[in-house]
């Protein structure tokens, strides 16, 4: 009996070691929950404590109603990449007062593994050229910085580069003579400088149509008009006629009365000579030419229309 003791002993130890382990083993197999939940929880209190729903709390914060409610139900699967996560947890922090990280558990695995943000070098550990952001993180910064010194740097070797070479002036371009800024008159103003009747515009300015038009009129006025030529013959005598509109009248015996309608200049000869008062024109007697009996022409020459005073001289108006 007394060799027995320590064998019970030793059974009752194993059999409790094994209970234990049998304890563990069922403990482990039951479904652990996830902390997720435990922080949706927490932050949910601290929403409604404040007294603020989900839109007034993503209004505040400028982060979406359904990132708030996937952290609050514990919907893992809707949340957003941990690169943009992490930026949104700690404005959610800061606005409800809560400790910094203490939202870190809604961060995807591989972004846990990196410990708390600020803490055992993180960011140095997170970083790698692909998850740089430019705007939110001192690697970005860095980065953009070291990209434009870079740029400036290239643009001004270059700049160095084409003044040795000849290729970039650095002194400005000097105006040209005030005699070489002359531009050369266009084609079109020595045309018009040629044949002035172009412009009629500046013609009908200048009075050039009016002073044209009064010469017709003086023109006009100046030259005879149609006539009646009477001839009253008290014997036979041969007649010829001739005027510059073309009329041509050769008579030979004639006796009588003949009348013609016409257009002065005209020459008259009649022979024998008639007597003065047997040649008339529109009911006026038609001198003969000056020492030339029998010969008549109009108009009248200048000597004997201011001796005779048949006809005045026309005045220019």
């Amino acid at each position: 009996m007394p060799r027995l003791a320590p064998r019970l002993s030793s059974l009752g130890r194993l059999f409790r070691r094994g209970g234990g382990q049998r304890a563990g083993d069922q403990s482990d197999g039951l479904p652990q929950e996830d902390p997720l939940l435990a922080v949706g929880r927490r932050l949910r209190q601290e929403r409604e404590a404040r007294g603020l729903n989900l839109r007034q709390l993503a209004l505040e914060t400028r982060i979406s109603t359904p990132v708030l409610e996937a952290l609050e139900r514990g919907w893992r699967d809707r949340l957003p990449e941990g690169a943009y996560l992490r930026t949104m947890l700690p404005l959610i922090e800061q606005h409800l007062t809560l400790p910094p990280g203490s939202l870190d558990v809604a961060l995807p695995p591989q972004s846990q593994q990196h410990g708390p943000r600020g803490q055992n070098g993180g960011l140095l550990k997170r970083f790698t050229p692909g998850s740089i952001d430019v705007f939110s993180t001192w690697q970005g910064g860095l980065l953009y910085g070291g990209i434009c010194l870079g740029l400036i740097y290239a643009l001004n070797l270059q700049q160095r580069q084409l003044a040795a070479t000849n290729l970039l002036s650095l002194r400005p371009i000097a105006p040209l003579p005030a005699a070489e800024q002359r531009k050369p008159a266009a084609p079109g103003t020595t045309l018009l400088g040629a044949f002035p009747e172009l412009r009629p515009l500046q013609q009908a300015s200048r009075g050039v149509g009016r002073d044209a038009l009064n010469q017709l009129q003086q023109a006009g006025t100046s030259q005879p008009r149609l006539g009646v030529l009477e001839l009253n013959l008290s014997q036979a005598s041969t007649i010829n006629l001739r005027s510059d509109s073309g009329q041509r009248s050769q008579l030979n015996g004639a006796k009588g009365l003949l009348v013609w309608q016409l257009e002065p200049p005209l020459e008259l000869s009649v022979y024998p000579t008639p007597k003065a008062a047997e040649v008339l024109w529109n009911g006026t007697a038609l001198p003969a030419v000056d020492k030339q009996p029998g010969q008549y022409r109009l108009p009248l020459p200048q000597r004997e229309i201011n001796a005779g005073g048949a006809a005045p001289t026309p005045q220019t108006p």
